[in-house]
């Protein structure tokens, strides 16, 4: 949209342009052609002046058509340019008074600096005004202050009008831009966390599953071997994870059967199982029930959950728990593995991941050591649509 905005802006200097053009040139006119005057037996004889002062009030008519011309794009130097003609005009023998060129002019550039003059500008604009006038009333001794305060009023109160309504459209352009800008980043921090999710997980699988084969190289070549295909399993499926974000990314259309879900947690197990650790999945209640945004958030927290168990408890035994109720999903992942030493130092993302992911769904996450061994995490999300919305709208998945 700022290509339209600059159009427009050319647009509205270029007809700025052309006013001062015609002002100019209606001014010569009234100058330099007979014309009969506007009111008849009314107004200066313009055909008596001198040459040195036509070329003097030839120079003002160019400062006028200046000022209109400026009057958009520079409007406070516009308004105090065209103040300084017609006050210096007040001193020729042709006061700014009868014809219509200098106090039209005066009074457009008043406009355009109480309009778009910034901060200062009606202060600007308003001295410019007064002054100048008073001047030019004090010199020809005709001191019409109510005409002076009506015009005034009818070119600055409308004016005044336009600098609310442009100010408004501003805040709204900065409103606009901060929500953009918030919109950007949560963007980004939801692919930080996908792709955390994605490959965190794989990675820790199949850096254990090649240690393991490291470990038998020597001593159990079939062992060894199926450690490396393990590897080239998960390797595999973290690919097939990766496409799937970016077909998400794109925005290219795909059902909820791209999704990852609680209903096939075979792949994610087997990973798990490979790398030597022991899982039991106990489910209560219809998955079927759960809306696809939470199902995904589901997924997400109980694959972090067994990276977590992998990662700092190798081998241990995990049971995880996921439970349908009438209002919400609770999930929860338990391993015996040894306390000491373990998820202390507070250096990795993945809890934090938990947490920032069902904070968006207005549910509850908890994690930290069992009494004796073990680490529990522990994670409730309500079913809701209405808790739902912020996570829907973010993610794009439907309820």
């Amino acid at each position: 949209m700022a290509w339209v905005r600059d159009i427009g802006r050319r647009r509205g200097d270029l007809a700025t342009v052309a006013a001062g053009l015609a002002l100019f040139g209606f001014g010569l006119a009234e100058l330099y052609v007979p014309l009969p005057p506007y009111v008849d037996g009314e107004g200066p004889d313009i055909t008596a002046l001198s040459g040195a002062w036509t070329a003097v009030l030839t120079v003002l008519l160019a400062g006028y058509g200046l000022a209109v011309a400026a009057c958009r794009s520079y409007p406070r130097v516009a308004v105090v340019l065209a103040g300084v003609c017609f006050t210096a005009q007040s001193f020729t023998p042709l006061l700014p008074e009868w014809p219509v060129v200098p106090l039209l002019a005066l009074v457009v550039a008043c406009f355009g600096c109480v309009a778009v003059g910034g901060r200062h500008g009606p202060v600007i604009g308003g001295v410019s005004y007064f002054v100048s006038l008073g001047i030019e009333t004090t010199v020809a001794d005709d001191p019409d202050w109510a005409f002076i305060v009506f015009v005034a009023l009818a070119v600055m109160g409308p004016a005044y009008a336009v600098r609310m309504r442009r100010a408004q459209a501003e805040r709204l352009v900065a409103l606009a831009i901060e929500r953009e800008a918030a919109a950007r980043l949560d963007e980004r921090l939801r692919v930080a966390r996908e792709l955390h999710d994605i490959v965190s997980h794989g990675v820790t699988v199949m850096v254990l599953q090649a240690g393991a084969a490291q470990a038998v190289l020597d001593s159990d070549a079939r062992q060894a071997r199926e450690s490396l295909d393990a590897v080239q399993d998960v390797g595999r499926d973290v690919v097939i994870e990766l496409r799937r974000l970016l077909v998400v990314l794109r925005g290219a259309e795909g059902g909820t059967e791209r999704l990852p879900s609680l209903r096939h947690l075979d792949p994610l197990l087997a990973g798990v199982r490979a790398a030597g650790g022991q899982v039991d999945v106990t489910v209560n209640g219809d998955l079927g029930r759960v809306p696809a945004a939470v199902d995904v958030s589901g997924y997400r927290v109980l694959q972090e959950a067994l990276t977590n168990a992998a990662k700092h408890a190798p081998g241990a035994t995990v049971s995880v728990s996921i439970d349908v109720g009438r209002t919400d999903l609770r999930v929860r992942v338990v391993d015996n593995g040894p306390r000491a030493g373990r998820r202390s130092d507070g250096s990795g993302y993945g809890l934090t991941g938990i947490s920032e992911r069902v904070e968006l769904f207005g549910g509850t996450a908890s994690s930290g050591p069992r009494e004796g061994d073990g680490f529990e995490v522990r994670v409730e999300l309500p079913l809701s649509a209405k808790s739902m919305a912020p996570a829907l709208a973010e993610t794009g998945a439907p309820g």
